[in-house]
């Protein structure tokens, strides 16, 4: 049944058919794989006793958790609120330079949070950069403390923000040019084209990448910690630290995954079973760019203020660090080896995350029931935990198995696979429910098998999909700390962990040059991406 709105076209498309019995195979084994950890985590909290469940449901726990979901739900808002215009902007309009800003607004994804943290009380906090240097000027003697939720708001959200930015741009770039001429036909204006055509057909990308955003910040600890805000995970970290009392940590663990899942299942909620994929006839042309006239200045400045806090304020603060350290007689040693490991990592993350995920993306925007939506739940699991949950998780399942699991390379890609599926289904989602299933219909028509329409017609338009969930993958994987420290090999180094043992003893000289390299690498894969047009622009 289809249901035809006037100007959007937009279609609920209820899949009753029965999924394929190879897809339902892939997405048990997958599911199974990713809610492991939780299996453990579910066992460990059900041993624990009767004091463990007093501590964890104390009301100062309620309080730390109320303070993440609140978190949680202004970084989603902020990003969205950054990322929204400079997607439109560089996807949809004339703007100058738009390859440039395409890139630079996308590279804060390779900075770590707690690098990104750091940088930010360098710069901002009592004392910093900032003030040292205008106090001769305004003669301010000390800045105000920018430490708890102010400061963590800002920093996961000018570094968080690519994740919304990138995925509107997929979803953007695939948005039916005939309907916004249609709508332009009924003399809309170009601001209610916007709000009436465009808006509702990148819904699903605005709802999905709130929510990763939303997950990732729920999960994540070293920018907090280092900014003192206390939120969930440093309640975990605490536990895991203190080895008498795991039970109470993998009771915590288990209570931020339920959060975690209520949040999957506002998502999906919200979305409903609407479809937004494009209903005309005849062959897809390339979109108009709109001609924002003088409205390019205020476009410019707002992308130029946006990668200055997020992009360039950090560079120049690990260059001064490193500029400074090497002035004082600091020796800047980098192993080679660290940067082919942290490269290493990524590609085989990304590409066994691609390729599991497809799937599950496919079953879950085509056959819309209870099973697929479970599925796609579980693959939420692993970023809905905080990594070194996970990767304590799998230490103990790696060390009931012993060799060769324990201490693998296998066992650090798996535990990377698990926390970032999300990730890897975003893009990929918000790509296929724009995509109409009468071409795969029209091609089952003619004959064709499952796997021979997925190669000849599904696959080529999902390109855009695949390669952002890979660079998104790729990128964040370059940044992975906890599970790289928990479960790498030994002597495996990797750029992170180099970074880490540094900063964490104080030695950000010696940091420093680590991060930039950090930055440098992950940021030319993406450069070549965007140049050679793997993405549309």
């Amino acid at each position: 049944m289809i249901k035809k709105n006037p100007i959007s076209q937009i279609t609920d498309t209820s899949n009753t058919r029965p999924i394929p019995s190879v897809l339902v195979l892939i997405c048990l084994i997958v599911a199974l794989f990713a809610i492991s950890p939780l299996v453990y985590l579910a066992i460990e909290a059900s041993q624990t006793g009767t004091d463990s469940w007093v501590w964890t449901f104390r009301m100062n726990t309620v309080w730390i958790l109320w303070r993440s979901i609140i978190l949680a739900i202004s970084v989603a808002a902020g990003t969205l609120l950054i990322a929204t215009p400079i997607a439109f902007l560089t996807s949809r309009t004339n703007i100058p330079f738009r390859r440039f800003w395409n890139l630079i607004t996308t590279l804060p994804l390779v900075i770590p949070s707690y690098v990104g943290a750091y940088i930010f009380l360098s710069m901002m906090g009592p004392n910093g950069l900032l003030q040292k240097a205008l106090s001769p000027i305004t003669g301010i003697s000390q800045f105000p403390g920018l430490y708890g939720y102010t400061g963590s708001l800002l920093v996961l959200t000018f570094l968080n923000y690519p994740y919304v930015l990138l995925t509107l741009r997929s979803a953007m770039s695939q948005i039916d040019p005939s309907q916004e001429e249609s709508a332009r036909i009924l003399g809309l204006g170009r601001i209610n084209i916007f709000r009436r055509v465009s808006i509702p057909q990148i819904r699903p990308a605005l709802l999905s990448s709130g929510l990763l955003v939303a997950l990732y910040t729920l999960s994540d600890f070293g920018a907090v910690s280092l900014l003192r805000y206390k939120t969930f995970t440093w309640s975990i970290y605490n536990q895991y630290e203190a080895s008498f009392d795991r039970g109470s940590a993998a009771l915590l663990s288990v209570v931020l995954c339920l959060i975690a899942t209520i949040f999957v299942y506002m998502e999906s909620t919200t979305r409903g079973k609407t479809s937004y994929f494009r209903t005309s006839m005849g062959v897809a042309r390339n979109q108009e760019r709109f001609d924002i006239g003088w409205w390019k200045i205020p476009g410019i400045l707002l992308c130029s203020v946006v990668a200055f806090i997020s992009v360039v304020i950090p560079v120049i603060v690990l260059t001064y660090w490193l500029v400074r350290g090497i002035s004082h007689g600091e020796k800047t040693v980098l192993n080679p080896e660290t940067i082919v490991n942290s490269l290493l990592i990524s590609i085989l993350t990304a590409v066994v995350v691609v390729t599991i995920i497809t799937p599950i993306a496919y079953v879950a925007t085509r056959y819309r029931n209870v099973f697929s939506s479970l599925v796609e739940k579980a693959c939420f699991t692993g970023f809905a935990l905080p990594s070194i949950a996970v990767a304590i998780s799998l230490v103990f399942i790696g060390s009931y198995i012993g060799k060769p699991i324990y201490q693998s390379l296998f066992l650090l890609i798996f535990a990377c696979v698990v926390l970032y599926l999300p990730i890897g289904i975003s893009p990929i989602k918000s790509t296929l429910l724009q995509i109409s299933p009468r071409l795969e219909e029209s091609s089952s028509t003619l004959g064709k098998g499952l796997f021979n329409t997925s190669l000849a017609v599904t696959l080529p338009l999902l390109k855009p999909g695949i390669a952002m969930a890979f660079s998104l993958v790729f990128l964040v994987s370059m940044k992975e700390l906890p599970a790289v420290l928990i479960l790498s090999p030994l002597d495996f180094h990797t750029l992170t962990t180099t970074i880490w043992s540094y900063s964490s003893e104080a030695f950000f000289a010696k940091a420093a040059a680590p991060a930039l390299i950090l930055i440098l690498v992950s940021s030319m894969p993406l450069a070549i991406i965007f140049f050679k047009g793997g993405f549309r622009t």
